[in-house]
């Protein structure tokens, strides 16, 4: 703290943090975090009546494996303060990040759960909430004024002992332990088995999605268990985060004559990893693990009335509809700015959309390793040889033309007329895909079975 703000109060300079740190760690804890901030069914048993049980969860609540690190910090600040002969002033920020820390743990499974009833609604709100990080200022009627300053009044206002930013962090812990205490009451009831419906309007709309025929049903399959689940939630916000990042292309200082001008390797960081991985994020992260996401209930996957060519269709149709998402996210800015990445952006959508996202689902057939799709750690390994086999050269293939021609149209005309192609044969790759899937998919099983035991 001294490094950073010199000849400052290292408490107040660290109450500065503790806003930006909590909305923060509290988006990191919606995506990566699974259930209800605590389980209760080795409680329900109990002859407690719910409330009184659900008020003793929320006093455990706070006590996760979570909030070990940011507590050691604030330890630390504190005792720093204490050591220093400023006692009162290292005790009031320690209840204050405590009570941040109590909030984000109250504010992260009811955010999930409103996630996950209302998808789409979400999205939005992440975009705007990441758009406002970007731009780190919110405005409050009487100017910019950024998070920090923000956290500074607040918090800040706390570790002095000023009254009311003291009654204002006060009143809003009080409320949010208060509701978070009422809506766990009533979703033990709705999570005894751990499943829960869906909100009537997503699930009605999805619904009819699913009325269109066999692919699309299978397509909305995967889209709720991409919605309903920590580890491919996980694939949705990083999708996002690139989408947003690419956004930003938009307002950068580039013209055609600089990637006329740029040589190979420039031109690579420039255009190939931006271009590939804004459209192309979502097939390879979450097509990469496909079948491995249902590898623990396999049995049952494969006991439903779905043809092995519906089954493949509908994966198909669901990263072809992600990547066109990816896309269009960013295409309003690309065209209001007039932008030449938007070049790059359409070349490498067609690219992702022809031979990507089927080149994707063909690699992850050679899949053996079931994931734990509600685990709350993301360190798991599905490396496969077939996989890397069959995906590697979709990366190299971009290189290639930009290597052996030195005119934009030859360079990107050549990556856009190869994936144009490959998108108009998706009838041909369905097929091919469908035979490989039935080739491997006794593999597959075996595979499964015994990565679980």
């Amino acid at each position: 703290m001294r490094e950073v703000a010199p000849g400052a109060d290292p408490l107040l300079v660290a109450a500065k943090g503790l806003l930006p740190f909590g909305l923060g760690y509290a988006a990191l804890r919606v995506v990566m975090e699974s259930g209800l901030g605590v389980d209760p069914r080795p409680y329900q048993a109990l002859p407690v009546r719910r409330s009184a049980l659900a008020g003793l969860l929320a006093v455990f609540a706070p006590l996760s494996l979570w909030n070990a690190v940011p507590l050691a910090f604030i330890v630390a600040v504190g005792v720093e303060g204490a050591l220093n002969g400023t006692g009162g002033a290292a005790l009031r920020f320690g209840l204050a990040g405590l009570g941040v820390l109590t909030a984000v743990t109250y504010a992260a499974p009811m955010l999930r759960r409103a996630v996950s009833d209302r998808p789409f609604r979400a999205a939005g709100a992440v975009g705007l909430l990441v758009a406002a990080a970007a731009i780190e200022a919110v405005d409050l009627g009487v100017g910019l004024v950024s998070l920090v300053d923000v956290s500074a009044w607040l918090f800040g206002g706390v570790v002095r002992g000023d009254v009311l930013p003291t009654s204002v962090a006060a009143l809003g812990l009080v409320g949010l332990v208060g509701g978070y205490t009422r809506w766990l009451r009533g979703a033990m009831v709705m999570d005894r088995s751990r499943r829960r419906a869906s909100s009537r309007t997503s699930s009605e709309w999805l619904d009819r999605l699913a009325r269109r025929g066999p692919a699309w049903r299978e397509a909305v399959l995967e889209a709720r268990l991409l919605l309903r689940n920590a580890q491919t939630r996980w694939t949705f916000f990083t999708a996002l985060f690139f989408v947003l990042v690419i956004s930003g292309f938009s307002v950068s200082p580039i013209e055609v004559a600089d990637l006329r001008a740029a040589p190979p390797m420039e031109l690579i960081n420039m255009t190939v990893f931006p271009g590939l991985f804004a459209t192309g994020v979502f097939a390879i992260y979450h097509g990469q693990n496909l079948f491995s996401y249902e590898g623990t209930g396999v049995e049952a996957c494969e006991a439903r009335p779905v043809s092995a060519r519906h089954r493949m269709g509908g994966k198909l149709l669901f990263l072809e509809v992600g990547t066109l998402l990816c896309f269009l996210v960013p295409l309003p800015t690309l065209l209001l700015s007039q932008n030449p990445f938007l070049i790059v952006h359409t070349t490498f959508f067609l690219y992702n959309a022809g031979v990507v996202v089927p080149a994707m689902i063909a690699g992850a057939t050679f899949n053996r390793k079931a994931l734990e799709i509600d685990q709350r750690s993301f360190i798991q390994t599905n490396f496969s040889g077939g996989r890397v086999a069959v995906t590697f050269p979709l990366f190299v293939v971009p290189f290639l033309f930009l290597f052996s021609f030195d005119r934009l149209v030859l360079q990107f005309g050549g990556v856009a007329a190869l994936g144009l192609l490959s998108l108009l044969a998706l009838p041909v790759w369905l097929r091919g895909l469908t035979r490989l899937y039935d080739y491997n998919r006794h593999a597959m099983l075996r595979g499964f079975r015994a990565s679980r035991e």
